[in-house]
C-alpha cells in the first residue's frame, strides 16, 4: 500500500508535548520510504522540536516568519490560497493528518495529496478533507502508540522508536554556560498551561531541598518567561541553592540542559516530554490528565499521581485542587530515588 509515494506530508502542528510523542513516525516513514521527500507541517511554537530532524527532508512552519536551513515558513491556514501554492510546490502524494482537527485536515487537503490519511472519527468535520480515515482513534493506549497507527497504516515498522530532537554544538555550549559548569543537577518544571496541572510551588522547593540533601543535586528551574513568578515561589520555599533558567533557553538549548541533568521532575507540560525524549530519567507529576496515555514513554521513568476517584477529569481549573494537593513531597522524592537507583544499577521496580 502507498508503494509509489515519492513526496509525503506529515501534519502535526502542536502542542510541544504532542509533537514530541509523534516524532517516531518520522523515523518509521524514512525506513519505509528511504528516497521520498518527507515534510512536516508544524506550528511556530513547536517548530524547534522537529527542525533539523535527520529523518525529515524539510520542516514547514505554518504561519511562521523567516526561513532556516532545512526549514521554511509557509502561510497560515487563514490564507488558504497562498498556503495551497506553497504546499503544492512539492507535489505531495500522501498526507498524514496526525492532528485530527479541521485546520490540519484542511492543510492535508490543500497539499494536493491524493491520499490523505486521518483518524477514524468525525471530529471537527475532518471527514470533509481526509479521504482515508483508517487510523483508530484509540484512547486505551499511550499517545505514542496512537500516533504510530499512522506508520502502521502505510506499512512502516515502528521499531526502533526514535525521538530525536536535533541540537547543535552552539546549543550545547549555551547549556554549559547556563549551568556554569554544574554537573550534579536536577531540573524542575513547576509550570503548566493549565492551573490544575501545577503541583504546588512550595513542594517543588521542599523536593529541591530533599534532593540536595540526599543526592547532592542542585536544582535548576526551567520553563518559559511566564513561569518566572512560579520559579521565584519555588526559590523562596527552598533553603538550598536554586538556579533560575525560566525564559532563558530555546527548546533546543533546553534539550541540552536536560542532557546534563541526572533527573528531571515536572508537571504534565511540554518541556517534560523533551526530557524523556533525550533519555533523561523523568519523574512526572500527574493530576487532571490521563497518566496512562500521556507523559514519559518507556522504561526508566516514573509517573506520580494521587489516585483519587475523581481523576482524570481534564478540568483546567478545579477548587479545591485535591489531586495535586494529595501528592506529598516524599512521594515525589521517592520517585526520584527510584529512577536514580534504576539508572545507576541499584534496583527499583520502575512503576508507581
Amino acid at each position: 500500500m502507498f508503494e509509489g509515494a515519492k513526496s509525503i506530508l506529515v501534519v502535526k502542528l502542536s502542542s510541544i508535548g504532542d509533537v514530541v510523542q509523534a516524532l517516531p513516525v518520522a523515523a518509521a516513514l524514512r525506513r519505509r520510504f528511504p528516497d521520498a521527500y518527507i515534510g512536516w507541517a508544524v506550528g511556530p511554537a513547536a517548530a524547534e522540536v522537529v527542525r533539523g530532524n535527520p529523518h525529515l527532508s524539510e520542516t514547514l512552519v505554518v504561519g511562521g516568519s523567516g526561513d532556516e536551513p532545512g526549514s521554511r515558513s509557509v502561510p497560515p491556514v487563514s490564507a488558504p490560497l497562498r498556503l495551497r501554492r506553497a504546499l503544492r510546490e512539492k507535489e505531495f502524494d500522501l498526507a498524514l493528518d496526525m492532528q485530527g482537527l479541521l485546520k490540519s485536515a484542511l492543510i492535508a487537503y490543500l497539499s494536493g495529496a491524493r491520499d490523505r490519511i486521518g483518524f477514524r472519527n468525525f471530529q471537527e468535520g475532518t471527514f470533509l478533507f481526509n479521504n482515508r480515515r483508517i487510523v483508530p482513534d484509540r484512547r486505551d493506549v499511550h499517545a505514542v502508540e496512537g500516533y504510530l497507527g499512522f506508520a502502521w497504516a502505510v506499512g512502516a515498522e515502528a521499531e526502533p522508536l526514535d525521538f530525536t530532537i536535533a541540537t547543535s554544538e552552539a546549543d550545547a555550549r549555551a547549556a554549559e554556560e547556563l549551568l556554569s559548569g554544574r554537573d550534579e543537577v536536577a531540573a524542575l518544571i513547576p509550570g503548566a498551561r493549565w492551573e490544575s496541572k501545577r503541583w504546588p510551588a512550595a513542594r517543588f522547593g521542599a523536593a529541591a531541598d530533599a534532593m540536595r540533601e540526599e543526592f547532592g543535586l542542585t536544582s535548576v528551574v526551567v520553563g518559559g518567561p511566564d513561569d518566572r513568578v512560579l520559579a521565584q515561589e519555588v526559590a523562596e520555599a527552598a533553603r538550598s541553592e536554586m538556579v533560575d533558567l525560566t525564559g532563558e533557553t530555546t527548546l533546543k538549548q533546553l534539550a541540552e540542559v536536560f542532557r546534563r541533568c541526572r533527573v528531571v521532575v515536572g508537571n504534565d507540560t511540554g518541556p517534560l516530554y523533551i526530557s524523556f525524549a533525550v533519555g533523561v530519567p523523568t519523574v512526572a507529576v500527574f493530576g487532571p490528565t490521563d497518566w496512562r496515555r500521556l507523559g514519559p514513554y518507556g522504561e526508566g521513568h516514573v509517573k506520580v499521581r494521587a489516585g483519587l476517584d475523581c481523576g482524570p477529569c481534564r478540568r483546567r481549573r478545579c477548587h479545591p485542587l485535591r489531586c495535586m494537593e494529595a501528592i506529598g513531597t516524599e512521594q515525589v522524592v521517592g520517585a526520584v530515588r527510584e529512577v536514580l537507583d534504576r539508572r545507576e544499577g541499584r534496583g527499583g521496580d520502575g512503576g508507581r
